[in-house]
């Protein structure tokens, strides 16, 4: 059983989590044991119980780390509600690639290890129950009451997409991180009504084109002037 660990330093937790996901990278998650974590990690097993609780938790301690201070950022927040969640999705993804070869790592084994890949749907629902507190507690009156949710549930998505790009190139910081804010910036904006998104304008396209024209030739035309 778990138990809920006592405070611990940003990098400490970094660090001791790479170290764990090294290890169980090299020996297999179902061949190692609590106490080949400890000492790899470089501390005693009941000191790694009290931090860690389990060796199914250290593998996550990251994602733990992270949602600490999402939570932490949208409650103490000045931000507009967009720029706050875009904010907190975007140093997710700083902290769950910092160390690049642990997050690769990390990603190969839930790839192979059915327990983990269900303990990490259980993490991307925590995001999400998250990012939609906030939210309701932000929204514009008379919001429905599926927003706050559908909108958390599309960060979350976003958000992964953009890791799983990450993982295809690691060396694409840049691109990954402009492609994400990017994507933040399109979806809140469909939500634009509710959370004070900047809403996209719309498109208006006049067509004249002769009368016998066949629709073929008018869906053409039109294609054309849209792209």
């Amino acid at each position: 059983m778990s138990t809920k660990p006592p405070p611990r330093s940003d990098a400490f937790t970094v660090t001791a989590a790479a170290a764990a996901v090294r290890y169980l990278a090299t020996h297999g998650y179902e061949n190692s044991t609590a106490s080949d974590l400890a000492d790899a990690i470089g501390m005693s097993r009941s000191t790694f119980f009290r931090r860690f609780g389990s060796k199914e938790d250290v593998v996550f301690a990251d994602h733990d780390l992270a949602l600490e201070r999402l939570e932490t950022l949208l409650a103490d927040t000045d931000l507009a509600p967009t720029e706050a969640i875009t904010r907190g999705t975007v140093e997710v993804l700083h902290l769950l690639i910092r160390d690049a070869d642990a997050a690769k790592q990390r990603s190969e084994l839930l790839r192979h290890t059915p327990s983990l890949r269900e303990r990490e749907l259980v993490i991307t629902h925590r995001y999400e129950r998250v990012f939609a507190s906030y939210l309701a507690r932000a929204a514009e009156p008379g919001t429905p009451d599926w927003a706050p949710i559908a909108l958390a549930a599309g960060l979350v998505a976003v958000h992964n997409a953009a890791l799983r790009q990450w993982l295809r190139d690691a060396h694409a910081d840049a691109r990954t991180f402009g492609a994400l804010e990017r994507d933040l910036s399109d979806l809140t904006a469909r939500f634009a009504p509710w959370f004070g998104g900047e809403r996209h304008p719309s498109k208006v396209l006049v067509a004249a084109f002769n009368a016998d024209a066949s629709p073929e030739e008018v869906l053409r035309e039109v294609r054309a002037q849209l792209l």
